[in-house]
């Protein structure tokens, strides 16, 4: 059965890649529909954010009065998410991609593995709270996960509910798009909002910032808490979806609470197809429209972390940016996995694109994570690509956006997003020191310290090279994660490591 079902994915992948070129000419037309909507936005009406063309004009608008904690990697998410999940006293709302039941949230021990794991704590709070989850329905065919799959899930929700649980598949999505946002709100009080899904499909999503080798990929995600104002915007996206699909409006609400000292604004910004949604016939495309303005108008920095580069007019925002006048240095950084799932030709087109326009002046670099731990065998250890899961955007250390959002058409036009962006100089440059300390194994405090054009000219080159020396002699664990990302085919080999990890003694 399950050579049938390898099989059966190895030949959908064959079939999705001889449709590339259809699919490139869709994306293409798709980014460009976009295009046309951004050029009739409205005004925004006066007011403190008018002055900023980087907050999008329609939509739910920013608001002035919140907090926002960046999470990275699993277990900073899932520790945060449990201990919200025992404070609820009103109401859990879950949006998701795909959703496993059983996924433990803490790890620290065998106890914590069983007690943990999320059907245990919905159940627990459903008892006490309604918990309303909504779900992507899955796709008929071609894409995973299938609507079978998903009623799976379903159906694995239903049965281990000890209270108020409901749990609803939205069909709403084209054949072959989905919805793709994770977004959680408890109680009016705190949201979550991110790359994040409460799921092991596809890899496990628990994984910390040393990401010691395992028997899965390892996986590297960002999420925001988020409290204050916008945490009302969040549950909006999340009952106007519910009442679409339930056909009831009828979910509990209460307004966000705040404190005088939550200073930032933060913006909820979607990508909503057209025609999917009655609440929003022609679309919403904030989350591009945020990136495009953002990227456009960066003076000095930008840090990508994305799972896909494909969008033809954010490659272009960005040759823009590198080509715009300035007395100052400028760099991009864009972290990617090694190879992406269904994605590596074309990352690689793209990175392609961005060096071209370089021309050698140095202002892009595009690097990949790798683990390393110890191996059976000859050589003493090997390496493997972290999955780079994050959808992160910062620019000048100063604005940033984290969300469901790949930079992809689909992220962009064609599925259903939520990004959260926020304008705030503490927030954006403390998150980028913490993945740049994750990234380049360097203290904190040091990467805060130091100029980050000199980061990126020297350090981030340096870790990078001497990791591909270490991954070629494979004689020790790497310095960091980073290795440069190449185009074509990348060190470590899936197969190749699970075959050589299975020994028959005869």
């Amino acid at each position: 059965m399950e050579v049938h079902r390898f099989l059966g994915q190895l030949a959908t992948r064959r079939v999705w890649r001889l449709l590339r070129p259809v699919r490139r000419r869709r994306a293409h037309r798709a980014e460009r529909r976009v295009l046309k909507q951004e050029a009739k936005l409205p005004s925004p009406p006066p007011s403190w954010w008018a002055d900023d063309p980087r907050w999008f004009p329609r939509g739910t608008p920013p608001r002035e009065h919140n907090r926002v904690t960046p999470l990275v990697d699993g277990n900073c998410f899932f520790a945060r998410l449990q201990d919200e999940l025992a404070r609820a006293e009103h109401y859990v709302y879950i949006a998701g991609w795909c959703l496993t039941p059983e996924i433990p949230l803490r790890r620290g021990d065998e106890d914590d593995t069983v007690r943990t794991r999320l059907s245990e704590l919905l159940g627990d709070c459903s008892r006490r709270v309604p918990v309303r989850i909504l779900l992507w329905g899955g796709a008929p065919f071609m894409l995973q996960p299938t609507l079978r799959t998903m009623e799976a899930v379903q159906q694995a929700i239903r049965s281990k509910a000890r209270g108020d649980v409901q749990c609803r598949l939205d069909q709403t999505a084209r054949v072959s798009h989905c919805h793709h946002q994770k977004a959680i709100v408890v109680d009016g009080r705190v949201a979550f909002v991110g790359g994040m899904d409460l799921t092991t499909y596809q890899g496990d999503r628990w994984d910390t910032p040393r990401h010691a080798l395992r028997s899965g990929p390892n996986w590297h995600d960002v999420q925001l808490c988020l409290e204050g104002e916008v945490v009302a915007d969040v549950e909006h996206n999340f009952r106007q979806r519910w009442t679409e699909v339930s056909g009831a409006d009828d979910l509990t609400h209460r307004d966000p609470t705040t404190e005088p000292s939550w200073q930032t604004p933060v913006q909820i910004v979607r990508t909503i197809p057209a025609n999917v949604y009655k609440f929003a016939p022609r679309g919403e495309f904030g989350i591009h429209h945020a990136y495009i303005r953002a990227l456009r108008q960066a003076r000095r920095l930008i840090y990508i972390e994305n799972q896909y580069l494909w969008s033809p007019t954010v490659v272009k925002a960005l040759i823009y940016a590198m080509n715009r006048p300035r007395d100052e240095p400028f760099r991009i950084v864009i972290v990617l996995p090694a190879r992406a799932y269904e994605g590596k030709w074309d990352n690689d087109q793209h990175v392609a694109q961005l060096r071209d326009a370089d021309r050698g002046r140095g202002i892009v670099s595009v690097y990949c994570p790798y683990a390393s731990g110890p191996r059976a065998g000859l050589k003493p250890f090997y390496y493997r690509p972290i999955y780079v899961h994050a959808k992160v955007g910062i620019v000048d250390d100063e604005w940033l956006t984290v969300g469901s959002a790949n930079l992809n058409t689909r992220g962009l036009a064609t599925d259903s997003e939520i990004n959260a962006v926020v304008r705030d100089g503490d927030v954006a440059r403390n998150l980028r020191v913490r993945l740049w300390a994750e990234h380049l194994a360097m203290p904190a405090d040091q990467v805060a310290a130091t100029d980050p054009i000199d980061l990126v000219d020297h350090l981030w080159p340096e870790r990078a090279a001497t990791n591909a020396r270490i991954i070629h002699e494979a004689d020790r664990l790497l310095e960091g994660h980073i290795h440069r990302y190449e185009i074509g085919r990348m060190p470590g080999t899936w197969l190749l490591e699970e075959v050589e990890s299975v020994a028959v003694e005869l």
